[in-house]
């Protein structure tokens, strides 16, 4: 007998090929058959008729593990009833391994308020061992941080890096690669990775060629220096021969938004030149950005401490101000999403100025004496470089954001909840080139750069991880004043062979960590 059966559903298997009017027979956590017509008895039969069954929809840039929900909300239930069944973890240069100082968790502190976490590893295998045990909804893999690993070495201090360090750093990688993680991420933008040298980033990334894992990028800039930077992460993928895909791309600010049409060019132009280059994206466009990067970059080497003593200071502070002000941020547009101070929750710069009687500039520089952590929504990307970019070939769809069980205090972006459902949306309005062209985007593209070779495919022998979904029906439902609304239109989950998602309920912890 089936564990399930999923009849008279139209399959569109995620590899680009045409959809077909398949039964999908799952047994023993696999597919064990599809085929036109089967009649065999099963424990659980699911009728899809009218509705598509794809692969489960793989979320290449998450940071559950940097907001902590993997331990608090195991459940992961905003992305699994996006369909999400697979999350890749470890992103933007920030990991939970390897610890190998108390510094080296303090990579995720920008994300996340550190008091009263417990921390039981320090390796990957251990990790992956405290993640198996506890029970995950979805099933979980990791890249390993540059930064976790280099604030381990190097702790808080601000120097070059000597080439023993350099070598120690090269060691924990390696080893990790060797435990598990699926690549390696850099988030250049961030303060402990900001002044990384050139051949730091190349050395690590060498070690990536003989596992055949790949790169993550968060570039140094996502707005007037966006086109160097991209030269700076494809210029790391040549000499190391490795992939790269680049995390969360997007163009920040109406000045620099004329510089799309370039950004593309040289993608695609790389691509071409046979360079292994992709890029994921979330199809808002409002950015969830860590307030503080906002400074200039000498503002926040060192990180938190750092921040507090230049705010202190006032040489430096009139520094910083006359820096913002050459600055063309819209503070009407930047919105105060998560910070230690819930009165300043939900409101714009600009209004937050406005109460305290003093410029913008200097409102932003009081959120942060309150919090050096302080996230914000900033509505200043282009909706239709948005839809272009999520429609390139060399794109796949990812929510850059976390699983959440329950409602947040403070406030969240609506990707985390709505992220796949939107994209599916905006191919039912032909935003998107074909259902099978979107279906590849978020199952087979992301699996092959990940090497997951049974997973992000409907085929015999593949892991059963299937999404079934009505395309007249699906829908986003969560905003930036409501961002925790399910989606709609997902009608059934299935996980490693178990039914995850019904309608709106869901069932067990059945994700398990993947690796290669």
């Amino acid at each position: 007998m089936l564990d399930i059966l999923i009849k008279n559903g139209t399959v569109i298997d995620g590899t680009g090929g045409p959809a077909k009017k398949l039964d999908v027979a799952i047994q023993n956590g696999r597919i064990a058959e599809l085929a036109p017509k089967i009649e065999a008895r099963a424990r659980q039969i699911i009728d899809a008729t009218g509705k598509f069954v794809t692969p489960g929809f793989i979320d290449i840039q998450n940071h559950s593990d940097s907001y902590w929900t993997l331990f608090d909300q195991p459940g992961q239930s905003s992305l699994l009833s996006q369909g999400i069944t697979t999350i890749i973890v470890g992103n933007c240069g920030s990991s939970l391994a390897p610890l190998v100082s108390p510094e080296s968790i303090k990579s995720i502190q920008k994300w996340r308020n550190l008091t009263g976490l417990n921390v039981n590893w320090a390796t990957f295998s251990e990790l992956f061992q405290v993640l198996s045990a506890q029970g995950l909804g979805v099933n979980v893999g990791s890249l390993v941080g540059h930064a976790t690993v280099r604030r381990g070495i190097l702790g808080d201090t601000l120097r070059e890096i000597s080439r023993d360090e350099t070598q120690a750093m090269e060691r924990l990688t390696a080893e990790a690669l060797e435990q598990g993680a699926l690549g390696m991420s850099y988030g250049l933008v961030y303060a402990h990775e900001v002044n990384s040298s050139h051949d730091e980033l190349v050395a690590l990334a060498k070690l990536l060629k003989p596992a055949g894992k790949y790169l993550s990028v968060h570039l140094r800039s996502e707005s007037s220096q966006i086109l160097e930077s991209v030269d700076e992460a494809i210029d790391i993928a040549v000499v190391a021969g490795i992939p790269v895909k680049l995390s969360h791309l997007k163009i920040r600010g109406r000045p620099n938004w004329h510089l799309a049409e370039k950004l593309l060019a040289k993608l695609e132009l790389a691509y071409h030149r046979g360079i292994p280059v992709s890029f994921d994206i979330y199809p808002y466009d409002t950015s969830w950005s860590v307030l503080y990067t906002y400074l200039p970059k000498w503002a926040y080497e060192g990180g938190r401490d750092a921040i507090v003593r230049n705010l202190s200071d006032q040489p430096a502070r009139r520094k910083i101000l006359d820096y913002l002000r050459t600055r063309e941020y819209e503070y009407d547009k930047i919105v105060v999403a998560s910070s230690v101070s819930d009165k300043l929750i939900g409101k714009s710069v600009a209004d937050i100025a406005k109460a305290q009687n003093v410029s913008p500039a200097e409102a932003v520089l009081n959120i942060l004496a309150v919090s050096a952590q302080a996230v914000v929504f900033d509505h200043n990307l282009s909706e239709g470089h948005m839809e272009v970019l999520t429609g390139s070939a060399l794109s796949m769809i990812a929510t850059d954001g976390a699983g959440y069980d329950s409602k947040q205090a403070g406030l969240v972006h609506p990707r985390c909840f709505g992220t796949m459902p939107k994209f599916l949306r905006m191919t039912r309005e032909k935003k998107i080139d074909g259902w099978e062209f979107a279906i590849s985007k978020i199952t087979a593209e992301p699996a092959k750069l990940l090497g997951l070779s049974d997973r992000g495919v409907l085929a015999k022998n593949a892991a059963a991880d299937i999404v079934v979904f009505d395309p007249q029906t699906v829908t986003d439902r969560a905003d930036y004043t409501n961002p925790d609304i399910l989606a709609e239109g997902i009608e059934a989950v299935v996980i490693n062979g178990k039914l995850s998602l019904m309608g709106r309920e869901h069932f067990g912890l059945n994700g398990i960590v993947v690796k290669r």
